[in-house]
């Protein structure tokens, strides 16, 4: 079975009616006996489907492999019901890997002991046999294979408590009698329950071995079988136990009698108070014998735990403990500020998204007020400062020796590496929780690291922000490359209409082209002339050009001779549009007379290709027309109507080149970056009145704002793949939807198999509409026909057409 093959069948049972899977389980055996052999995930109506059909070797099929995810525990347990010897040893085993005790009871539940097929080789009673763990054997204790038990109750005796080793024992005598116990007796050693070999030796011979039994039970005492599962992998030698089963109610008198019969080991007690109902003494005693932990496992731990050695050892990750206990309440964080030290630690610790941290910490440093050497103090001091916060805060506002300038200044840094740590990391998210108005007062204190950090960390208000760049913008500015600035804040640097700082944003790749098109214009946010820059000016003329041609061709529109100089120095025109751009911004700006100056320039005659004749006539006719450069105007509306634009990108030099998507990428790019505003309007009524070739399309679904008509109409004009990344873009970041898939992509196999694509970052839910119209469609044309359906699946892995279509045919097919 192919890929394909494989997904339409995995397709049809999670599309059909739920009462058709019967049906085509049977129509389609083969088939579903290679897929459910693979082990791989399965749609849960399959599984369901086998489960529910009895079939033997369809089920055999299902648990031979490992088990797929589509089984859950409702399928495993109506297999096991089904009392089959071939699925016993599997379905064990799964229930065993996944944890799950029930499936492995009824599988036992369901067995015939008399049954030969239990005790074939390689069977579930020979592998039970050759079994130590205690995950295998522990369901096994109530099994009806006496042998299978007398070996469980063996391996384990030791760790089990004694009551469910009694049980053990008596299930054995029903199975086995008296002499079951006594062979048991015989082989057992030496347990860790004192008279437990002489109790044995008595109940077989006994007239009633079952009272016997009964005489060392409290009456009425009953251990949950889940409990027993928990205090074996608490005997466990494994290092690792894996996720506890917390939901398992536990009798805690009984663990801590088992504790002092046979102590847990120390690596293991931290599981214990996982718990949350963990008495609060055991969590204390477990958190002094493994701090490490019970801090990382415990559902809850007493306040104690913070005022202890173990707390302030260095080693001790003291802040994961305290950010889990604030978060979930269990730690009260009034305690926790006012009593436990070291402050720094303390207070990096807190998750201060909390609102309840941040209002606690807000009053904690209130007596800070908006008296900037307050701050720097107390930013200095925590460096060294043992004590509590609150003592730390209470320390500061008695001191008469105040520090005022930041202490160990930094400048900027690289915010992807250089993250703020320390005393520097805890002053932030103070400044974070302090009024407006202090954290005012500090803007001119600050160094420039620190800036960097509350923009690329923090989210200041507005009125910060702005602060912050009239104290720091120019050196911000310098800097702006290596900081993520808020929106909010770039259009404050940008209101400074300041030369050198427009020269130093224009390097942030951030920056939109409309701002790079006004920079080099020399026109001011105010409305006023701002002169570019002359590191502006060296910036463009040493600009790598493969990904930025943009930037540079931003000044076509700028008028200035500087800027142009560069510009036509660098790239060359390709569009009557953006030569005739360049010639009126540098007529408006500076006159007729630059204008001639320029039609003199050699660079003019020699590069034919940039400034072609009919360029040059209609400049000079304009120059000696009164209106001026009014007819250039009239030209260049006239070369950016959208329906010229569009016949522009048509026109391509052979058939071929009307499939190639390169054929157009170039033109594309030379229109946009050359100032003409993309006709995404024309383009989509062009394409309702006669189809874009699909090279075309093809080029235009990689602009980021195409819009969803035309990526629809891509979709619908070439062949899906798993490769194409603008339909993996534009199902998770842009306007294509699932559905569009559904409705236009083709062939339809891709389309079933696109939501297992690998490379699809996508969440699974999003395909939930598109499954609900796949159904419909699916009902409207197959119906309760099987054979349409079986037509459908047989046509699936050769269409090449759409998921609509498909169905079409398949239903006109079977009639």
């Amino acid at each position: 079975m192919n890929l394909h093959e494989q997904t339409a069948l995995e397709r049809a049972f999670q599309l059909a009616d739920p009462s058709l899977a019967g049906s085509l389980l049977i129509r389609l055996r083969a088939e579903a006996r290679s897929l459910l052999s693979q082990g791989k995930a399965l749609p849960a109506e399959l599984v369901t489907a086998v489960a529910a059909s009895g079939d033997r070797e369809l089920c055999a099929a299902l648990v031979g492999n490992s088990p797929p995810d589509g089984c859950d525990t409702a399928a495993l347990l109506r297999l096991a019901e089904l009392g089959a010897p071939e699925l016993g040893r599997d379905l064990y085993r799964i229930g065993q890997v996944q944890e799950e005790p029930g499936v492995q009871a009824a599988v036992l539940a369901a067995a015939d002991p008399a049954d030969p097929g239990w005790h074939a080789p390689g069977g579930l009673v020979e592998m039970l046999l050759g079994a130590e763990g205690a995950s295998m054997l522990a369901p096994a204790l109530k099994g009806p294979f006496p042998d299978v038990v007398a070996h469980a109750v063996r391996v384990l005796v030791s760790d089990l408590p004694l009551p469910v080793v009694l049980d053990a024992c008596d299930v054995l005598l029903a199975h086995g009698g008296p002499q079951a116990l006594a062979d048991l007796a015989g082989t057992l050693g030496r347990p860790a329950h004192p008279g437990l070999l002489a109790l044995l030796h008595e109940a077989a011979t006994a007239p009633d071995p079952a009272a016997v039994l009964r005489s060392r039970r409290e009456p009425g005492e009953r251990i949950d079988p889940a409990a027993v599962s928990v205090l074996l992998r608490m005997r466990g030698d494994g290092e690792d136990m894996g996720r506890m089963p917390v939901h398992v109610p536990l009798d805690w008198d009984l663990v801590r009698r088992e504790h002092e019969r046979r102590p847990f080991r120390t690596k293991r007690l931290p599981a214990l108070s996982e718990w949350p109902d963990c008495p609060e003494d055991m969590a204390l005693e477990i958190f002094r014998s493994n701090p490490r932990g019970a801090a990382h496992s415990a559902a809850r731990l007493p306040v104690e735990v913070l005022f202890g050695a173990e707390a302030r050892d260095r080693r001790f990750d003291v802040g994961a403990l305290v950010r889990r206990g604030v978060l979930a309440g269990w730690l009260p964080l009034d305690r926790v500020l006012a009593e436990a030290a070291p402050a720094r630690r303390i207070l990096a610790a807190l998750d201060y998204d909390h609102e309840p941290v941040r209002k606690a910490v807000a009053e904690l440093i209130a007596p800070l007020g908006n008296d900037p050497t307050a701050w720097l103090t107390f930013s200095k001091r925590l460096r060294r400062f043992e004590g509590s916060a609150t003592e730390l805060i209470a320390k500061v506002c008695a001191s008469t020796k105040r520090v005022t300038a930041w202490p160990d200044p930094l400048g900027p840094g690289d915010p992807g590496k250089d993250e703020p740590e320390g005393a520097r990391r805890v002053f932030l998210d103070l400044f974070g929780c302090a009024p407006q108005e202090a954290q005012l007062a500090l803007v001119p204190h600050l160094d420039m690291r620190a800036v960097q950090h509350l923009f690329a960390l923090r989210e200041p208000s507005p009125r910060v922000c702005a602060e912050i760049v009239a104290v720091h913008g120019s050196e911000l500015a310098a800097h702006v490359s290596r900081v993520v600035l808020a929106k909010d804040v770039v259009d404050g640097l940008l209101d400074r209409d300041d030369p050198l700082v427009n020269a130093q944003l224009f390097e942030d790749h951030r920056l939109g082209q409309k701002e790079r098109i006004r920079i080099l214009a020399g026109v001011g946010r105010g409305g006023g002339a701002v002169p570019v820059h002359d590191r502006l000016l060296s910036y463009l003329g040493h600009l790598d050009l493969s990904g930025c041609r943009q930037w540079l061709t931003a000044g076509i529109a700028s008028g200035d001779a500087q800027v142009l100089e560069v510009v036509l120095d660098r790239v060359r025109l390709y569009t009557d549009a953006g030569r005739l751009r360049l010639v009126i911004a540098l007529w408006e700006r500076q006159g007729p007379d630059a204008v001639r100056e320029f039609l003199t320039q050699s660079r003019f005659h020699q590069d034919r290709r940039s400034w072609p004749v009919r360029i040059q006539r209609a400049v000079l006719e304009a120059l000696d027309t009164p209106g001026g450069p009014n007819g250039l105007r009239e030209r260049l509306a006239a070369e950016e109507d959208p329906a010229r634009v569009v016949a522009l990108l048509r026109n391509v030099r052979t058939v071929r080149d009307a499939d190639e998507p390169d054929a157009y990428a170039e033109r594309i790019r030379r229109i946009v970056s050359e100032g003409t505003e993309f006709p995404w309007a024309e383009l989509i009524r062009a394409h309702a009145e006669d189809p874009l070739p699909t090279g075309l399309l093809r080029a235009l679904v990689d602009e980021r704002d195409c819009p969803r008509t035309l990526l629809r109409a891509c979709l619908a004009a070439v062949r899906l793949t798993n490769h194409e990344w603008w339909v993996r873009w534009s199902l998770g970041w842009g306007p294509l939807t699932p559905e569009d898939l559904v409705q236009c992509a083709q062939p339809a196999a891709t389309v079933a198999a696109y939501p297992s694509n690998p490379y699809l970052r996508i969440d699974k839910g999003a395909w939930t509409q598109a499954r609900a119209e796949a159904r419909q469609m699916a009902r409207e044309h197959l119906g309760s026909n099987v054979e349409a359906w079986v037509v459908a699946l047989r046509l699936l892995p050769e269409f090449h057409g759409t998921v609509p279509e498909l169905l079409a045919t398949a239903g006109a097919v079977a009639g």
